[in-house]
């Protein structure tokens, strides 16, 4: 009878244990590749504050979203859009108390024009390079803005497409091109001087899907919590991007 008693107080010490001691060791995280640099300085401080240890697979949106939906095990997916992670919804595969906003981007211009109207852009033998609009959606953004100044067709054949944000920049770093429509993130992380763009795209809402399950799905929402901080929102909106709080980006100059 006391072996009994003392298994159900184990049992209920457990169901009543707070989050974070339930939560498990380490995660798997797909990233999209504009957050990428962005996490990774963040995630000292999370995984000294929670003891949780975060595995990064960094790729486009779309390819990440594709790996998911054949059963990749990702504890966290945090996308470059809000499209992927509703799609999980949709499908069944999360709830939608799953999925959270965490960010939202805003493209830049980097390289040897003054922005989107300088003539230099169309200039014969000037290559230009966007992420993919198909799978990234900076891409797509990209193609939006292209289009609303009049561009796309004048451009689209003979742009440059990165698989993901990040192969875009390299394209320009390496000087396969001579300008690159990246995100305004990338020119904070990589300390360039790039020139801003009008916002005639749709919002870019990075939404994060929890995908995991039992303690790892404690643990990813541990992060994503951690993601939607005050602190760590004034620390985006310094990186380049929108914070969720239009009015911490006011004093965060």
């Amino acid at each position: 009878m006391n072996r009994i008693f003392l298994h159900l107080v184990v049992l209920l010490g457990i169901i009543g244990a707070p989050a974070s001691v339930l939560a498990a060791s380490s995660i798997n995280v797909a990233v999209a590749a504009n957050f990428a640099a962005p996490l990774q300085k963040l995630l000292p401080e999370f995984e000294a504050a929670t003891g949780i240890n975060v595995r990064l697979s960094v790729g486009s949106s779309g390819a990440l979203f594709a790996q998911i939906q054949h059963g990749a095990p990702y504890d966290a997916f945090l996308s470059a859009d809000s499209k992927r992670p509703q799609a999980l919804i949709a499908s069944g595969r999360v709830n939608a108390s799953a999925v959270q906003t965490y960010a939202i981007g805003h493209l830049a211009l980097v390289g040897d024009v003054e922005g989107i109207s300088d003539p230099r852009l169309t200039a014969a033998g000037v290559r230009v390079a966007i992420a993919e609009p198909e799978t990234a959606p900076y891409g797509r953004a990209a193609r939006q803005l292209l289009k609303q100044a009049g561009l796309w067709e004048t451009l689209a054949a003979g742009l440059i497409r990165g698989t993901n944000i990040q192969q875009t920049l390299q394209f320009w770093q390496t000087g396969n091109v001579d300008v690159a429509l990246i995100a305004a993130s990338q020119c904070v992380t990589y300390e360039l001087a790039c020139k801003r763009v009008p916002e005639d795209y749709a919002p870019i809402i990075q939404q994060v899907a929890v995908t995991g399950t039992g303690d790892a799905a404690v643990a990813a929402s541990q992060l994503v919590d951690f993601l939607r901080s005050q602190p760590v929102q004034l620390k985006l909106s310094a990186a380049g991007y929108a914070p969720l709080d239009p009015h911490l980006s006011e004093g965060s100059d």
